[in-house]
């Protein structure tokens, strides 16, 4: 019988050691743990604010950054950190935010906050669209984010606007384009040329 083979009293299974039951460390830190990475940058977004709240108290702030410090690798990996952070084009963005934390580690928690916070707008400024879409969604927040519904249309009447502006964005052919990009001056000549 299948069971039988399967469960076996009389054999004995080889006693495991107490380092088996370890997590792999080394490849939590290669690759990150989403679940720990996440309580870290509460942990950081909440004594940074509570520090913050508090009069700029430097301890609770060295904490705060701490844990981001700690935080954005464990929960996104340290390769992509790093490929995110050091691209050039964030350059000026890196910069501002490690000098922030760094003014903020020597003592000046406003100037470096200040600066921590126009590096973190600059390096993940473009996601905010994104999470705006995600909160729309939301059954709470998304009622709240688009406006009271009345009778099916949103209150104010906009959406009349909006209908008569993409109508008349419509009527207008990719021929008429065309038309618009021409030069006056080499229209004799048979050469065009679009301006962008």
């Amino acid at each position: 019988d299948y069971r039988e083979r399967d469960y076996i009293p009389s054999a004995r299974k080889p006693k495991s050691s107490p380092l088996s039951n370890m997590p792999d460390v080394g490849g939590i830190l290669r690759n990150g743990n989403k679940k720990i990475g996440f309580m870290l940058l509460g942990g950081g977004l909440v004594f940074t604010m509570l520090g913050i709240s508090l009069f700029f108290n430097k301890t609770l702030m060295r904490l705060g950054n701490i844990l981001f410090i700690l935080g954005v690798p464990m929960t996104i990996g340290p390769g992509r950190t790093t490929g995110y952070f050091l691209q050039p084009k964030k350059s000026r963005a890196t910069g501002c935010l490690g000098l922030g934390i760094f003014l903020v580690f020597i003592g000046w928690p406003i100037v470096g906050i200040a600066l921590e916070i126009f590096g973190l707008l600059n390096l993940f400024g473009n996601m905010f669209p994104v999470f705006m879409v995600i909160l729309k969604q939301m059954p709470v927040v998304g009622s709240l984010l688009n406006g009271n519904k009345r009778n099916g249309k949103k209150s104010g009447g906009g959406n009349k606007s909006h209908n008569q502006a993409s109508k008349s964005a419509n009527k207008y052919s990719y021929d008429d384009e065309e038309e618009y990009y021409r030069d006056e001056d080499e229209e004799d000549s048979g050469y065009r040329e679009r301006y962008y």
